[in-house]
């Protein structure tokens, strides 16, 4: 059935899944934004029902196993190694982009992990951008400019662990996959691993298609119900359109994934308002800026992902519309990238 649903879009699918020719899919962008992010997200989390890795799980690479707290060089891609072996999630944080924690409805935090594909950590490794040390230098050199072929994700997911009543209650709502993170004890030393399971809540998708990237997002529709967060901005005519014929074709084939939605796409800093006017361009996930979602802008957000020569990231809050000059300010852009900041310096 899956296989049926999905054979008109195979050629578009691969063509966004091809790194090389990144035409195609920036064509299908702008010709239908919405259209284009559910082709992506159904090619990420292919195959969409029955057991294994999707996609995205065996094609991106998680930031723990490229920002190493020694600052060394990573391993090669394929040789990577997760802290729980290969196939389980290391949520490494427990904080959203605010630094604030979200609990879900059993009163635990929402775990958080950041993944890159093999385009961007090639270019990461190859400019020495995987440690403070050679960031530094880049503030002084050749400007940091990911290939077209470039992408991020940032995940979302409600702890499950090894709570069976919890699981149940998520089953067949959430994709559910292997996970584990760090604990600490009362000195903030590690104390181990904690290991289980977790449900995905939320898939932050960015893409170098554009010069200011392409930001998609997608959440599960029973997010209100589990954790304690709902999303406040309105979803446009057009998304609702596209997730109301994607959700039912999912659901026919019997696949998990017709549980989530596209809250939008943002390409701009800001977009039409009343009588040729403009406003500042919105997007979020209320699991990923549940307490800010009036003032969450990913394009404005990451536009401020700068470097100061001195090893200083630019902090600029909650901006939205046009970001502030960074050269200006002495600070050197970081091409939107974000997830550099957790780099640590070489020992």
């Amino acid at each position: 059935m899956i296989r049926r649903l999905l054979l008109p879009l195979l050629p578009l699918l691969l063509a966004i899944g091809a790194p090389a020719d990144p035409r195609t899919a920036r064509a299908a962008l702008q010709r239908n934004p919405p259209g284009y992010a559910w082709d992506l997200f159904l090619e990420l989390n292919s195959p969409l029902a029955g057991p294994g890795s999707r996609n995205w799980e065996t094609t991106f690479r998680q930031s723990s196993t490229i920002y190493l707290p020694t600052g060394e060089k990573p391993a090669p891609w394929g040789l990577e190694q997760g802290p729980c072996g290969p196939g389980v999630h290391d949520l490494d944080s427990s904080t959203q982009a605010d630094g604030l924690a979200l609990l879900d409805k059993w009163g635990s935090p929402l775990r958080y992990q950041i993944l890159m594909n093999e385009p961007a950590f090639d270019y990461l490794v190859d400019r020495d951008l995987y440690n403070v040390n050679g960031q530094q230098k880049a503030a002084t050199g050749l400007p940091v400019d990911f290939p077209a072929a470039a992408s991020e994700l940032k995940t979302s997911w409600i702890w499950i662990g090894q709570d069976a009543g919890k699981r149940a209650e998520l089953q067949g709502k959430y994709y559910i996959a292997d996970a584990c993170y760090q604990v600490f004890d009362r000195e903030g030393r590690p104390a181990g691993w904690r290991k289980g399971a977790a449900a995905l809540a939320g898939l932050h998708i960015s893409n170098k298609l554009l010069p200011t990237w392409v930001w998609i997002t997608f959440e599960n529709v029973y997010n209100d119900q589990f954790t304690r967060a709902k999303l406040d901005l309105p979803v446009p005519d057009a998304v609702q359109a596209a997730n109301q014929a994607w959700q039912q074709r999912l659901q026919a084939a019997g696949s998990v994934f017709a549980n989530y939605r596209l809250n939008g796409v943002q390409t701009a800093y800001t977009e039409p308002g009343f009588l040729g006017s403009s406003t500042p361009a919105l997007l979020a996930n209320s699991t990923l800026e549940s307490a800010f979602q009036s003032r969450s802008s990913c394009v404005t957000c990451h536009g401020t992902a700068a470097i100061h020569p001195d090893g200083r990231y630019f902090d600029a809050g909650t901006p939205v519309g046009a970001p502030p000059d960074l050269h200006g300010k002495g600070f050197a852009p970081l091409d939107f990238v974000w997830s550099m900041k957790r780099a640590s310096r070489k020992r």
